[in-house]
């Protein structure tokens, strides 16, 4: 086997998925899930973590909603945040939940 046959295969290997692999979708949306359980984990303790927050909101553009399960989910976030500024935890917290609850109905 010369280099160039043993080039290819590795491409080959690299390139294919497996059959139990989850779809790019998929794994945006559970790494979208993982994010907000995160974010609901440090809420509680009372940590704002506004790039948690960031990084959450530009995940939730990436994931495919109807129109009103990314408002509704948009907006529930927003109200998180709004309320960790205020050091509202509880209620952010509870807001983060709502959010979470939208992506496993998917």
């Amino acid at each position: 086997m010369n280099l160039e046959q043993s080039s290819n295969q590795n491409d080959e290997r690299t390139v294919a998925t497996p059959p139990y692999g989850l779809s790019a979708c998929q794994q945006r949306l559970r790494v979208l899930e993982l994010s907000v359980q995160l974010l609901i984990a440090r809420t509680k303790s009372g940590d704002f973590w506004a790039d948690g927050f960031q990084d959450t909101a530009k995940l939730l553009e990436t994931v495919p909603l109807t129109t009103s399960e990314f408002e509704s989910a948009r907006g529930h976030l927003r109200n998180a945040r709004a309320y960790c500024r205020k050091r509202e935890f509880g209620a952010a917290t509870f807001e983060l939940r709502i959010v979470r609850g939208i992506l496993q109905r998917l």
